[in-house]
């Protein structure tokens, strides 16, 4: 037995074969009941009513199985059957009413004496039966129905084509009543991407992912190369799954497939393609969101601009505020950034070891490790786009990149002295901090005011008493890791305290 057929043998025994391909893998039940766009199915039903194929009983087999593709052209044979019966029958229906009858003279008015027999002409009697005659006789009856046929078809599909015009004008009215502008939405959003070369992609875990199958790239250009094996259809079925939601896009390189021009944003795109290439939006809106990636990372609706993408993703919360928290009112693009922020700033935090609540992880944090002894590692949370190394911040990362990869050094400058930053935050906490001396951070027990929350928990040990930091070298305790950091540099001449 050669291998093909052994491999066949295996998949009958373990129940795991199409019966109508003989593929193997993972199949839906032929005797079970599923749906399709509302309608229910079992395929071996299906399979009887279109083909009259009845599947063959096995006594070692309890189950039958049909693979996709298979149920794919089922249904498509089912539904070509369906039509073609439909349409014979109207077909029928439309020539019984037509009057095909010729008319035939009424026998009452002839009399029987009125009728007189004459005896053909011997002479000519091989010619009274003529088959010639009979053919262009045939001929003729064959060309006028072939005419009334051929009208008759014209008629019809005139008809059809009024009726699906009609249908067509109204069928987004009915959608959006239905359904809401999501569908009308998706439809733009699908006819840009198709006549442009927009790129779509996601955000995740500080990686430029594809779209439809997640793979994660740190160039952009090396993720439009891989989205070009993706089709139109996937994206279709991705932003379905999403529930129309937005999708993040790059227009970096922006150009009409159907005539090469190039365009600077969307909005031109979509007057380009409805003026020179009569395409129709029922909306003006889509659910993109234009990045321009590469280059000076800027915003495409007010050009504020940054150093980072995670920041310009952050920063387009304010135009497309999509979602909306119900407690504080804050705007955001997509229900994943709303839910982060609920779990961020709206829900108790519970302890791990006890019942305490906390509205800060940085409390629950510092409850932990000081009355439980808990340790926290610090979550690396920043990689880099080049390497396999991770940071726990930001400006880390920035000093990496600029020691390691040869970046130019950002220099994010102090509006009010002549001091500069390697990012943004930090320039923002030196303004905050030591021009503006914004104090928003309040001690619940003493209502002192701080400029950051991590302030306000080292003050907090004043009130409780508590001394949790011991010198490795005297035993002797301290408030804060501040506190025995100096004690280490002036009584021990020691600078390095994990």
């Amino acid at each position: 037995m050669d291998t093909e057929m052994k491999n066949v043998v295996d998949d009958i025994q373990s129940s795991v074969i199409c019966r109508c391909c003989l593929d193997s893998g993972c199949f839906q039940n032929m005797s079970s009941e599923y749906y399709n766009s509302g309608q229910k199915e079992v395929y071996e039903d299906m399979l009887k009513s279109t083909f009259d194929i009845q599947v063959t009983e096995v006594p070692q087999t309890t189950k039958h199985y049909i693979c996709e593709p298979c149920i794919t052209r089922l249904r498509d044979a089912r539904t070509f059957k369906q039509m073609v019966l439909q349409n014979e029958e109207h077909y029928l229906q439309m020539i019984r009413s037509m009057k095909w009858e010729p008319e035939i003279a009424s026998t009452d008015d002839v009399k029987s004496d009125d009728i007189k027999y004459e005896p053909p002409d011997l002479e000519f009697t091989d010619d009274i039966y003529d088959e010639d005659d009979d053919d262009v006789f045939l001929d003729d009856v064959k060309n006028e129905i072939t005419q009334k046929k051929t009208i008759l078809e014209t008629e019809i599909k005139i008809t059809r084509l009024r009726k699906t015009k009609k249908k067509i004008d109204n069928d987004w009215t009915k959608i959006a009543e239905r359904r809401g502008n999501g569908p009308i939405l998706r439809d733009n959003s699908l006819k840009l991407l198709a006549n442009s070369t927009i790129l779509i992609f996601q955000w995740d875990k500080s990686r430029y992912r594809c779209f439809c199958c997640k793979e994660p790239f740190s160039d952009m250009n090396l993720l439009r190369e891989h989205s070009i094996t993706h089709t139109l259809k996937e994206i279709e079925k991705k932003i379905i799954d999403k529930q129309n939601r937005f999708v993040k896009v790059d227009i970096s390189i922006l150009k009409c497939k159907l005539c090469n021009e190039t365009l600077q944003n969307l909005k031109s795109l979509q007057t380009h393609l409805t003026d020179a290439h009569d395409l129709t939006f029922e909306l003006n809106d889509h659910l993109l969101i234009p990045f321009k990636i590469g280059g000076e990372l800027s915003c495409q609706i007010c050009a504020e601009k940054f150093h980072v993408f995670r920041l310009l993703n952050i920063h387009m919360n304010k135009h497309y505020q999509n979602q909306v928290c119900h407690i504080c009112g804050a705007g955001f693009s997509t229900a994943l950034s709303l839910t982060i922020h609920k779990s961020r700033c709206h829900k108790a935090i519970k302890c791990r070891y006890c019942d305490m609540t906390f509205k800060r992880r940085p409390e629950k944090r510092q409850h932990e490790i000081q009355i439980h002894n808990a340790k926290y590692e610090r979550k690396l949370r920043f990689p880099c786009p080049y390497c396999t190394e991770r940071f726990f911040q930001e400006n880390l990362r920035v000093e990496h990149l600029i020691r390691e990869h040869g970046f130019k050094q950002p220099e994010f400058q102090c509006k009010f002295c002549s001091k500069c930053f390697i990012t943004k935050s930090l320039c923002t906490n030196h303004t905050k901090i030591v021009h503006l001396r914004e104090r928003k951070y309040e001690c619940d027990v003493c209502h002192d005011m701080f400029f950051r929350q991590c302030d306000v928990i080292r003050h907090k040990v004043k009130h409780t008493g508590e001394k949790n930091f011991s010198c490795t070298e005297c035993n002797n305790c301290f408030a804060s890791k501040d506190s025995l950091r100096r004690h280490m540099k002036r009584a021990h001449d020691c600078r390095d305290i994990k």
